[in-house]
């Protein structure tokens, strides 16, 4: 039970990478709010966590609005008084396209949720990990935002600014006791890859590391769900 008493708050949590790390701290002890934009999704992750005999509370929320987002807060801060984790974990991604041939609504559509709704769900949050004197935050990265990768301009943007953020976020609150690092999963099966790659599960165990009392000392790093034991070293 490494994440006994622990509040952990999953965003985009409604399948794939999102459901999975909240199954998992759940296992570890984890009392968790979850929210993704469907509202069954979300409903029936809550049940599934439930079933596990842990504490958990789902709602709706785009996060991408602001005023969805600081309900969505304010829900959690009613149910469980504290946020100590937050995993950062919605995203979207379009299809493929030339930057030339991109349709600006579908760049600001990803840059929205991928790099505002990270900011605005960290931003609502950071005022209760400063007055607790603690926490972490578990930024979901990509390969994409650390190589060049052709067509995905807009994917790719949003995923190298999520690492900026991490990096210059980690040294803003360290002195808060706030650790904040970023999690390259890899390629998982989830509707982003066309159900490629690896079971959502096995990536998990970065993310409950991150999460625990284990990690106090890990902060502004890039991880890697697939060698972030040398990585930590």
């Amino acid at each position: 039970m490494r994440l006994k008493d622990k509040v952990i708050l999953v965003t985009g949590a409604g399948r794939g990478i999102g459901r999975a790390i909240a199954l998992a701290c759940a296992r570890e002890g984890a009392s968790i709010a979850i929210c993704a934009r469907t509202a069954a999704e979300i409903e029936k992750t809550a049940a599934e966590i439930r079933g596990s005999k842990a504490e958990c509370e789902g709602w709706p929320c785009d996060v991408s609005s602001e005023e969805a987002v600081a309900a969505f807060i304010a829900n959690v801060k009613k149910k469980f008084g504290r946020i100590d984790v937050l995993v950062n974990n919605a995203g979207v991604m379009t299809r493929p396209s030339a930057a030339w041939e991109l349709d600006v609504k579908k760049w600001d559509y990803t840059l929205a949720v991928n790099l505002r709704g990270m900011f605005l769900v960290t931003r609502a949050v950071l005022p209760m990990m400063i007055h607790q004197k603690g926490g972490s935050i578990i930024n979901l990265a990509s390969a994409i935002g650390r190589m060049a990768y052709p067509n995905f301009i807009a994917y790719s943007t949003s995923k190298w600014g999520l690492e900026g953020f991490t990096q210059a976020l980690a040294a803003e609150v360290r002195s808060h006791h706030i650790r904040v690092n970023s999690v390259d999963p890899g390629t998982v099966a989830t509707k982003l890859t066309g159900f490629a790659g690896s079971k959502p599960e096995s990536v998990t165990d970065v993310f409950v590391y991150l999460a625990s009392d284990e990690s106090k000392g890990v902060t502004g790093k890039m991880l890697s769900a697939s060698s972030w034991k040398s990585e930590v070293r």
